[in-house]
């Protein structure tokens, strides 16, 4: 057989957890058509693998991808690394389930996670079908399995939360509304739901308005993934929400970037992987993912004032800049200062309601997060001692009283490169999850061609672990500490989220599936993205095919656009 590539000499380690063998891959229309002991005809290009891993390309159940992709297509952050496939439509959010009057809001977060300025930005599609047609016009770098956000079903049927008063429970014919989408866009090639039950447009939901829709994807044999309604002080019960859902909706089920935040909640993951195993034993099917970093989130601080500022305004945010002469002007710094402590309150208020009204149903909801604790200091061009600090230990640092205005010298100090990040994770607890057999591995970012410009507009600057994650699980995890065997990594970052996506003909090196492969050096293979210099990519990761396609050649991008956005088939 004529073979369009062939990779000889690699140590293939096949995704199901198997020692590695020795074997030669020849590829053929986009597909593994052979695995051979045997030398194969090398008359097409030909890899040397001499000294490499050959595993199956890896696969992202948490991406944010879906936001960004329509303008780094070629997902360069993402391949850099490995991944080939990255789940979409995270936290209860996606960018295809749209009616008119949101389109908007749309250009502004697509904008927001690309770093483009909105009118740069068209949304001219309205569901899956459009934009799967639009995205795969353009071409892509990898695949994209998308979800349909639960986030997007409630705004679409019920508007904005807050516009005209909270509203808790839909209507039969909301509900109804919401349902016929879910039902259309799985029809579209959906592979399930996901929700984020922290988020302002989810909150208010009830376990049993998500059961009705969680139905829906069930009748379609697809998932149901959550950012759990709390990830601290009620972790514990969250886990059992999502698990009841599960259970009455007869969906498996996957924990969203699996973690505990703050140390008073440090330990709760044994327990939680508990939850999965008990679980598991009644043949609820439920896994988790998890991002292997210390912090949830990174940003510009200025991004952090500004989402208080902006509230549900459905206009393009300030940009640093301008954010910081407002500042540096005592009036306005009083008037922005003000409102964020309004904004804050009136949080905190909406959520003692909120308390009430779920409480009934027997929903423990978390409290809304103080500003003056959430944050810790990632990066301070002025002060690297800051650095692990939340808000109100750098106050005492500073010798200032009020928190905000503590930060507000600091930033100004910075001239705005002071990056924060939410919560903190303790490394116990990343490796309890880790170690798991059901947890994968995840970014929870988004991909990106190009280092985006420091100043335009929030200062959103990707997280580490959009660019190294999963080298860090290969050289820290594997390599330095030996917290898991090289096959079992592997199968966690490929078969394992293939399974639970139900795809049958990627995640694992066989003849037949498709030939998203990875080869990386066992030895040198490792993350270099800091939060200073997150945009790093890593190194040990010479060569990434993408449906038959080299997309990375010794180390570098190559330009190609072989992916494409899947159909769930069941």
């Amino acid at each position: 057989m004529d073979f369009d590539i062939v990779i000889k000499n690699g140590r293939i380690i096949d995704g199901s957890g198997n020692p590695w063998f020795k074997a030669n891959i020849g590829i053929k229309d986009g597909k593994i058509a052979k695995i051979n002991r045997l030398p194969l005809n090398e008359t097409a290009k030909t890899i040397d693998a001499e000294g490499l891993v050959v595993c199956p390309g890896f696969f992202d159940l948490h991406s944010h991808s879906d936001f960004s992709i329509m303008i780094h297509n070629k997902a360069e952050s993402s391949l850099h690394m490995g991944l080939t496939t990255m789940g979409v439509g995270q936290c209860g959010s996606d960018s295809y389930t749209l009616i008119e009057e949101y389109k908007q809001m749309m250009k502004i977060g697509i904008a927001s996670f690309a770093r483009v300025p909105v009118e740069d930005v068209e949304v001219d599609w309205s569901n899956l079908a459009e934009w799967r047609e639009k995205l795969e016009k353009k071409g892509i770098g990898a695949n994209l399995a998308p979800y349909v956000g639960f986030g997007n079903l409630r705004t679409c049927v019920m508007g904005v939360e807050g516009k005209g008063g909270e509203r808790y429970t839909p209507t039969e014919d909301e509900l109804e509304k919401m349902k016929s989408i879910l039902d259309q866009q799985m029809r579209h090639g959906a592979f399930g739901l996901s929700t984020g039950l922290v988020y302002s447009e989810q909150r208010n939901a009830s376990t049993e308005e998500i059961v009705e829709l969680a139905k829906v994807v069930a009748k379609h044999g697809g998932i149901y993934i959550s950012h759990m309604r709390g990830e601290d002080d009620t972790l514990i019960e969250a886990c059992k929400e999502l698990i009841a859902i599960c259970e009455k909706a007869g969906v498996r089920g996957c924990f969203s970037h699996h973690k505990a935040m703050f140390p008073e909640n440090w330990g709760k993951p044994c327990e939680t992987m508990r939850l999965i195993d008990r679980a598991r034993a009644k043949g609820i099917e439920i896994y988790c993912d998890q991002y292997c970093q210390p912090y949830a989130r990174e940003a510009n601080l200025g991004s952090w004032f500004i989402s208080y500022l902006m509230g549900e305004e459905m206009r393009a945010p300030p940009s640093v800049d301008e954010l910081i002469k407002d500042m540096k002007n005592l009036e306005k710094w009083e008037e922005i200062k003000k409102k964020a402590i309004e904004s804050y309150e009136k949080d905190v208020e909406k959520n003692e309601e909120r308390k009430k009204v779920l409480g009934k149903h027997g929903i423990k909801v978390p409290a809304i997060w103080n500003p003056a604790t959430f944050d810790y200091v990632v990066y301070s061009k002025t002060h690297p001692d800051f650095v692990g600090k939340n808000f109100t230990e750098v106050a005492e640092a500073m010798g200032i009283g009020d928190f905000w205005d503590a930060i507000r010298d600091l930033y100004i100090a910075d001239d705005g490169n002071t990056y924060v990040a939410a919560g903190g994770m303790c490394e116990e607890d990343i490796i309890t999850i880790l170690k798991h057999p059901a947890s994968s591995v995840s970014t929870d970012d988004w991909s990106m061609d190009w280092v985006p410009p420091m100043r335009y507009p929030t200062g959103l600057l990707p997280h580490p672990r959009g660019y190294g994650v999963y080298a860090k699980v290969l050289g820290r995890y594997v390599r330095d500490m030996k917290i898991l065997r090289l096959e079992e990594a592997i199968r966690k970052m490929a078969s394992l989220p293939a399974q639970f996506l139900d795809i049958k003909d990627r995640g694992m090196i066989r003849e037949g599936y498709w030939a998203d492969i990875v080869l990386f050096n066992p030895k040198t293979v490792k993350d270099l993205a800091t939060f200073e210099k997150p945009a790093t990519y890593p190194e040990g990761i010479p060569y990434v095919l993408v449906n038959g396609q080299i997309v990375i050649s010794e180390g570098k991008h190559i330009g190609a656009l072989p992916g494409k956005v899947l159909f769930h088939k069941a």
